[in-house]
């Protein structure tokens, strides 16, 4: 499948952690990190979530999912300033993973934007195409590549003005169903591998708003009953008193009146978009930093640890 070709190096040892953590005598049954995330005054808050596995239950997108409260502080923080850090501890295998990137709401009201034109087939042959031609012309013109740098750099002052929920992410994520097709296309003509110029008829999407709600529903579906009725206590931090303390002693026993559905306004999942993950392997005392670069290819380096 084409997206094995963009599949990060750290991805086989973060899930091989994560299934020996979970297959421990007397494990609990989910893995926890610490997100840490940066409020309007700059103040850097952390808290630990829990894992919820690699968005639309693919391992090859690189993505991570943690889901939240609509009405949680991290929820706003992650709208207005979408840098964000999460860490991984397995005391197991003794592995920290540090994760760097921006993070995406993906709820009722927002869905990510996906910039995939880096990695559609046509896209790449033709740039390899120009890249020929100019390496060829050695008469281009000076002037005409200062204006290419003065229209990127207008581009880049326009995008900051945006807010980050809305400004496009440069990622391989393309549709569920279109990555279902070319797997199926794959074992069918049993290609160990997908040929660009085999593809260059296929028009590469990014995921629908109904796959969008439907990944919402899944990891909605996937919650424990018990903290599906926390989405329905009072607004978090609001001062207590007895009416909402009431409020809360009756849905921790299930007597509030309310179907299980209720709390699912909300919820939303936070998808981490990593460019950045720190390795260190304690047991070994081996350190491996992974970088991203702008053609979605991951690049490893071994560093002091």
């Amino acid at each position: 499948m084409l997206q094995n070709q963009y599949m990060a190096g750290w991805v086989p040892g973060f899930t091989s952690a994560l299934e020996m953590e979970l297959n421990q005598e007397n494990a609990t049954p989910f893995i926890t990190c610490q997100l840490a995330t940066v409020d309007s005054q700059g103040f850097p808050h952390v808290r630990t979530l829990v894992y919820r596995g690699f968005l639309f239950d693919d391992k090859s997108n690189n993505i991570i999912s943690l889901t939240t409260d609509r009405r949680m502080s991290k929820y706003q923080e992650i709208l207005n300033n979408d840098k964000v850090e999460a860490v991984f501890y397995f005391p197991t295998s003794r592995k920290q993973f540090r994760f760097r990137g921006v993070a995406r709401i993906i709820d009722k009201e927002h869905k990510p934007r996906v910039d995939i034109s880096s990695i559609s087939p046509r896209h790449i042959i033709e740039n390899s195409r120009s890249a020929s031609a100019s390496d060829s012309d050695s008469d281009s013109d000076s002037d005409d590549d200062n204006s290419s740098i003065e229209e990127e750099t207008v581009l880049e002052f326009q995008n900051s003005a945006i807010p980050p929920i809305s400004r496009p992410i440069h990622h391989h994520l393309i549709s569920p169903s279109l990555s279902t097709t070319l797997q199926q296309y794959k074992s069918a003509n049993n290609l160990s591998y997908t040929n660009l110029h085999d593809l260059t008829s296929v028009e590469f999407t990014p995921p629908s708003e109904e796959e969008w709600n439907q990944e919402i529903l899944r990891q909605w579906s996937n919650l424990s009953k018990k903290l599906k009725s926390s989405f329905r206590k009072p607004m978090p931090k609001t001062k207590i008193d007895n009416e909402k303390q009431k409020l809360i002693d009756s849905i921790s026993r299930g007597v509030d009146g309310k179907k299980e559905e209720t709390g699912m306004d909300n919820f939303a999942i936070i998808a981490l978009f990593t460019d950045y993950v720190d390795l260190y392997e304690m047991e070994k005392d081996r350190r491996y930093i992974y970088e991203k670069d702008s053609y979605q290819m991951w690049k490893e380096n071994e560093v002091c640890p």
